[in-house]
């Protein structure tokens, strides 16, 4: 498990823990829409992971911190 920080607004700061399953379902979501393809988000890890109706996997910053463009994970905790 890792812990990510979010920033979404000025003096705002979320602390998420991510699971390896919601590294891998965020990972494959990612392929998924990168293809055209659509991710089932009903079956994801993610699902029940929002902030005032926004999930957590939109938000700005998360994809650096899981991967970014590569895909790769640096392995660190945030």
């Amino acid at each position: 498990m890792k812990k990510i920080k979010l920033f979404p607004a000025p003096h705002v700061e979320i602390q998420t823990h991510v699971s390896e399953e919601m590294e891998r379902d965020y990972a494959e979501c990612q392929k998924m829409m990168k293809r055209g393809e659509d991710y089932d988000c009903d079956r994801c890890s993610w699902a029940n992971v929002s902030i005032y109706g926004t999930g957590a996997c939109e938000l700005k910053g998360l994809k650096e911190q899981l991967g970014g463009i590569s895909g790769e994970t640096d392995g660190k905790e945030r």
